[in-house]
């Protein structure tokens, strides 16, 4: 398997249509940032053309780093929009999405299905009486049982050495005897009497239908040990657990629907969706796994496009191990870019500070995105470093790949900027060229002062 082109022709074909055509390939309309009442950013108008560098400037806190952290997905919007390539940077909702949001409301509803039933009291009517009554288990009597739970069916139980009549859910205690073929008989009559009130009016037996059974309880002073109004509460036993059942069944449903498309929405425009998309950045603030070697840390960036999943790296499998490859030979075409080729088995953290900065660079640039956020890549570095760096930007946009930027050295600013656009206070004051930028009376006075 091969992966994609580090700086593919297709790639730069593609700068030179959307050159050519004047499509932004990233539009910022608008953009607001709220924090509670603080407005870090205020309606941001930015177009990045495709093949180009465009920086965005300003003192600390004007922020910079938060509209960075808005078009990577890192914060949700408060209002305006982000497009790339012009479509907004979130997942559609497409038909698997609601299949899969139903599928996930489905099992939710199951599990407040048996939860609506009580899962203790149906263990006990399908699998514990089976063994109290002494029933080898077997799958057509655990069938049966679950069948005369979710009927109402009355039940035998045993506590204390005594055979209780029971009802199916173990609430109502009909009757005890010492013997079990007694509580058996004595189950199956008030199973008819309770069937024949389910049934109808028209089938509730009389006195005289029943005396047969009074023969069979001795020393009852009515013909079933039993009150009208209880018979009449277990005959809409059955009507009551499944109407929990099938309530439980369809509010669950609806609330794990719901919530599955609620998870989904939030993430709808997630980090990970906007590097999809084909975005990727680096942090004000160095972000390497510092134990890790070089070529790990770049390997990590990959990772998302090495098929085959979980799965497919846990037993190894050949397209799991093609993918590997491919990504191992992109991340080393990715360090060399950079001028980390020889440092490839090094630890991260053991690379002198300006070497990691490169290093971030390699990882971004390796995924094969067309646009790039650096977020102050020159910081803390010497000048040499800093015209080193500059010379990557520019080579990095030479291969046909955008890049956003971010950054206070102004050496560096002015040799690589395309355009440059100004904030303060999350407000743009200013955008142009780098020379009409740097004559700015607005941000002669808000950033760069009287000596520029």
């Amino acid at each position: 398997m091969k992966l994609k082109p580090l700086f593919s022709k297709a790639a730069n074909a593609a700068a030179i249509r959307a050159a050519s055509s004047g499509t932004p390939l990233l539009d910022v309309d608008r953009l607001s940032v709220r924090f509670g009442g603080l407005v870090a950013v205020s309606e941001l108008d930015l177009d990045v053309a495709q093949g180009s560098i465009v920086s965005l400037i300003g003192p600390n806190g004007a922020g910079k780093t938060t509209a960075f952290n808005c078009i990577s997905g890192i914060y949700a919007p408060s209002a305006g929009s982000v497009r790339f390539e012009g479509r907004r940077l979130e997942r559609s909702f497409a038909a698997s999405t609601f299949w899969g949001a139903m599928g996930v409301g489905l099992l939710t509803g199951l599990l407040f299905a048996a939860a609506a039933v009580d899962v203790d009291r149906l263990w006990l009517a399908v699998i514990k009486r089976g063994m109290i009554t002494g029933e080898p288990f077997t799958i057509a009597g655990a069938q049966a049982r679950l069948r005369g739970y979710f009927r109402a069916e009355l039940a035998i139980d045993q506590m204390a050495g005594k055979w209780r009549v029971v009802s199916a859910d173990g609430l109502d205690v009909l009757a005890i005897k010492r013997n079990l073929a007694d509580a058996n008989s004595l189950r199956d009559d008030l199973q008819a009497a309770v069937t024949a009130r389910r049934t109808g009016p028209g089938t509730v037996p009389d006195t005289s239908d029943l005396a047969d059974v009074a023969q069979k309880i001795p020393g009852q002073s009515s013909v079933l040990p039993v009150k009208e109004d209880v018979l009449d509460r277990l005959a809409a036993g059955k009507a009551r657990i499944r109407r929990r059942g099938w309530l439980g069944l369809f509010a669950g449903w609806i609330l794990g629907t719901a919530g599955t498309i609620a998870v989904w929405q939030r993430g709808r425009r997630s980090a990970h969706v906007v590097a999809q998309a084909g975005i990727s950045r680096t942090f004000q603030n160095i972000r390497l796994f510092s134990t890790m070697t070089v070529l790990e840390n770049v390997l990590v960036g990959l990772d998302r496009s090495i098929p085959g999943g979980v799965f497919g790296m846990l037993f190894r499998s050949p397209t799991n191990r093609r993918g590997e490859k491919a990504a191992r030979e992109q991340a080393i075409e990715a360090l060399k870019f950079v001028g980390l080729a020889a440092e490839g088995n090094r630890i991260a953290g053991q690379l002198p500070y300006g070497d990691q900065r490169r290093l971030e660079i390699a990882r971004a640039v390796a995924t094969g995105a067309r646009l790039i956020l650096l977020d102050e890549p020159a910081a803390g570095m010497n000048p040499s470093e800093t015209g080193e760096l500059a010379g990557l930007v520019e080579r990095i946009r030479d291969r046909g790949v955008t890049v956003l930027l971010i950054e206070h050295h102004m050496n560096v600013v002015m040799r690589v900027s395309d355009r440059v656009a100004v904030l303060d206070h999350g407000v743009k004051i200013a955008e142009g060229t780098p020379a009409e930028v740097k004559r700015n009376e607005k941000v002669i006075e808000a950033y760069l002062g009287p000596d520029a």
